[in-house]
């Protein structure tokens, strides 16, 4: 009750929310607690779970009054144990568990950016076009994808034609028509609806669906990266019946699509149950039923996939790469890869009213040189990453060719100590008019090598006078969207710590950089969570959204990563490609350049 006491949280209706993972953070650093039978303390003696044992649940049972009174009621009545839930098709070969060391915020790509709940959502919904293994754009519900060469697409980019595959149906057993794809742009574009971005839906004048399977999209303003656009499609009767109040519908909580496995059930912070979608267009899965499960911890995750309880462990970092390399030794996981690209790095706040500290540019760039990228990887990470000098665009044909800040505290603290700051009061911190340079650190509880890069890069800015505070979260209140309170969109935060790449063969990214994607109570669908703005990068990155042509695209993006890179929020640590780990017996499992696993899942079958 004392650790409910204190991470509860009264909601605006009065009603009680408790956390999981931070009632599990709170249990887990109980000290000294005066139990019945002495002090209890949950991490004692060097020992992961001191006295609360293993962290696992072994059982749930039903005690009552006369249960206390008696001697001989116990052991008391079981109500539930871990084989009454999903672990019940642990050995069950017509399906599959991945597990995650992350919760989800959203089951929905209208209302994702990325990350799991992206890779989640897109088991289930699917879009016009996809992208194969090697990266190349294919038709999904489009039978092809559209061109200037097969006449699909206008010569000025006007509009863009797709020809619908006839005879896909959503999991609810109804047509894919093109009505359900102007039906998806008209609850992107409602302005009672909250998606994630309007970015490129709102340069579309108008949609014409001349017969079922035909969608001509007329656009208003030039958008040469319109392959990206409809990556999801509602059903035009449920966005009918539940409008108005989209946002809030159970519809949009678990969506139907047309994608290879519907979603069946999801117990929040639990797991998710999929299945099979028999009339998935590239042919029914072989495995009947997916199941993607929520661990507390990267080492509760690997622990499940050594004993079987899993079957693919997602997300895993580099750090990692050693006891996924011991497991295939042990009980024969394969480590699968891809290559480095995106990019770790660390976000300072760029709302001066939000973190006044950072818009002094010398404080920014004395932490650049505080950090030690070689050190991160090769002592941490065990070589299994690369440098990325400073750009989200690392790893692509986009990528400017920048020069990265160098590792150099004697630099940075000649950078503070002439912009006056000095540790007056020798306690080890420098200090200014009275202040300490002291600022809040925020990433995603419980992914382990997130964790220590953390306490890595604490130590390195400790080294030059700097104070950061570590306050972690729960990945799904971090990440969620600004109606939801979420700490990114908000900009609650001072420095925060997450990776982004690029999810399409595009390089279509601008709505995490532009000023006018920055979220608030008149722009809740902002998408810019840096709060970063700089009018030079707008008309570049507008300019190079807005042309055809491939080579001067190339070059704006280039003159816009480099006046990022110079304005200094941004403190790239690494690039490291996805790692997972797969049990031994299960086949045709591969990562997509852009799609990560989910790509090819309708062709995952067991080996005998």
């Amino acid at each position: 009750m004392d650790a409910i006491e204190q991470v509860a949280l009264v909601n605006a209706d009065g009603s009680l929310r408790v956390g999981r993972q931070a009632l599990r953070d709170a249990i887990t650093a109980t000290r000294n607690f005066a139990g019945i039978t002495g002090k209890l303390s949950c991490a004692d003696k060097g020992t992961d779970k001191g006295d609360c044992a293993t962290g696992e649940a072994l059982a749930v049972f039903q005690i009552t009054g006369e249960d206390v009174a008696s001697e001989d009621a116990f052991p008391p009545n079981v109500v539930w144990t871990p084989s009454s839930g999903t672990e019940s098709v642990t050995s069950a070969r017509d399906s599959v568990r991945l597990g995650m060391n992350q919760e989800l915020e959203f089951l929905n790509v209208m209302y994702t950016q990325g990350g799991n709940s992206l890779e989640a959502s897109k088991t289930a919904q699917r879009g016009l076009l996809f992208s194969d293994q090697p990266g190349a754009w294919v038709g999904e519900l489009a039978l092809e994808v559209p061109s200037v060469d097969n006449g699909l697409v206008a010569a000025d980019g006007s509009s863009v034609t797709y020809n619908l595959r006839e005879g896909i149906k959503f999991h609810d057993g109804s047509d894919v028509t093109s009505a359900d794809v102007k039906a998806t742009w008209d609850a992107i574009m409602n302005p009672d609806n909250t998606p994630i971005t309007r970015m490129g839906y709102d340069k579309i004048g108008s949609i014409d669906t001349p017969d079922d399977y035909t969608v001509v999209i007329n656009f208003a303003e030039p958008f040469p990266a319109w392959k990206i656009l409809f990556d999801f499609i509602f059903p035009s009767e449920v966005i009918e019946a539940n409008s108005p109040g989209l946002d809030e519908s159970e519809a949009m909580r678990q969506p139907i699509g047309f994608g290879p496995y519907s979603i069946k059930k999801w117990r929040t912070g639990e797991y998710i149950e999929y299945e099979a979608n028999p009339n998935y267009w590239r042919g029914a899965p072989a495995v009947e039923r997916f199941f993607i499960e929520i661990f507390p911890s990267t080492e509760a995750l690997l622990a499940a996939l050594e004993t079987g309880e899993t079957d693919i462990a997602w997300g895993l970092r580099s750090a990692n790469i050693p006891k996924l390399e011991e497991l295939g030794k042990t009980v024969g996981v394969n480590l699968i890869q891809t290559v480095p690209a995106g990019g770790e790095r660390y976000v300072m706040n760029a709302d001066a009213s939000q973190a006044p500290l950072f818009a002094d540019r010398n404080v920014r760039l004395a932490l650049q040189h505080a950090v030690d990228q070689d050190s991160i990887i090769e002592d941490l990470l065990g070589g299994w990453a690369a440098v990325n000098p400073g750009t989200e665009w690392f790893g692509t044909p986009w990528a400017a060719p920048l020069e990265r800040y160098a590792y150099d505290p004697d630099k940075s603290k000649q950078i503070l100590a002439d912009a006056g700051w000095s540790d007056s009061d020798g306690d080890g911190y420098v200090d200014k008019d009275g202040e300490t340079l002291e600022f809040r650190h925020t990433t995603t509880a419980g992914v382990l090598q997130r964790e220590q890069v953390q306490l890595l890069v604490q130590q390195m800015f400790k080294d030059v006078g700097v104070k950061m505070n570590i306050e972690n979260g729960r990945s799904a209140e971090l990440f969620g969207t600004y109606d939801m309170n979420g700490t990114w969109s908000h900009g609650t935060y001072e420095m925060a710590g997450w990776s982004h790449g690029l999810r399409a063969p595009d390089p279509e990214i601008s709505n995490r950089f532009l000023c006018s994607e920055i979220a608030g109570p008149d722009n809740t669908t902002g998408a810019q969570w840096n709060r970063y703005c700089n009018p030079a990068v707008d008309e570049l990155l507008l300019a190079a959204g807005s042309g055809f042509d491939d080579a001067k695209k190339t070059e704006l993006l280039h003159k816009a990563q480099q006046i990022m890179h110079d304005d200094a929020y941004r403190i790239f640590l690494f690039a490291s490609g996805r790692n997972f780990g797969v049990a031994k017996g299960l086949e045709n499992f591969h990562l997509g350049r852009w799609y990560s696993w989910y790509g090819n899942m309708h062709n995952w079958y067991w080996s005998e």
